[in-house]
C-alpha cells in the first residue's frame, strides 16, 4: 500500500494539537508521568516485539521528545533488549503492577515511546500510523484511514530536504 502523504500530513497535524501538559500513569497508580508538549508520532505497532512484551496483538504508542517527558513518580523496572537491526531498547515498566508505561531507543536518545493506553484520557490522541504491519496478525484489523509502514517509519519516510 502506498502512502498518502496528504493525509499523513493531515493526521501529524491534527496530533501536534494535542493540548499539554497531560498526564498518565499504570495501573496501580505508583508511576505517574507528564508530557509538557504535543506528541510528534502516533499509532500501532504490529511488531513481534511489542507483541510479546505486551501480550497483546500490537501496541499504541505516542512518541515525545525527552525533554517534554517527565517521570513524576515510582519504582521503574527496565528490561533491555538488542532490535533486529542491532540498536538497543529499554521498556521501562511500573515495579508494583508490571504495566510498560515507556521505551527508550538508543539510537534515538532524544525521544520517548510512551504507552497511549497508560494516558490518562487515551482517547484524547490521534492516531497516525500503523507500523510493522509485516508483522500484524492476519486476524488483526488496520484501519485504512492510517498510514501503513512495513517495518519502522523512518526507515520507509523520505529523507528531510536540506534547507537552501
Amino acid at each position: 500500500m502506498a502512502i498518502d502523504f496528504k493525509r499523513l500530513r493531515l493526521a501529524l497535524a491534527e496530533l501536534s494539537k494535542m493540548p499539554a501538559p497531560f498526564e498518565g500513569g499504570c495501573l496501580c497508580g505508583a508511576v505517574r508521568y507528564r508530557c509538557e508538549a504535543a506528541p510528534l508520532w502516533s499509532g500501532h505497532c504490529h511488531c513481534n516485539a511489542c507483541k510479546k512484551l505486551s501480550g497483546a496483538p500490537f501496541t499504541t504508542a505516542f512518541t515525545v521528545r525527552t525533554e517534554h517527558f517527565h517521570a513524576l513518580c515510582g519504582d521503574i523496572l527496565s528490561f533491555s533488549r538488542t532490535t533486529e537491526n542491532g540498536q538497543g531498547v529499554r521498556s521501562r515498566r511500573c515495579a508494583g503492577c508490571g504495566v510498560w508505561v515507556w521505551a527508550e531507543r538508543d539510537a534515538r536518545p532524544d525521544f520517548r515511546a510512551v504507552l497511549a493506553t497508560t494516558l490518562d484520557d487515551p482517547r484524547a490522541l490521534p492516531l497516525v500510523a500503523h507500523a510493522y504491519v509485516s508483522e500484524a496478525l492476519p486476524w488483526t484489523p488496520l484501519d485504512p484511514a492510517l498510514a501503513h509502514f512495513q517495518k519502522m517509519p523512518e526507515d520507509e519516510l523520505p529523507a528531510p530536504r536540506a534547507q537552501t
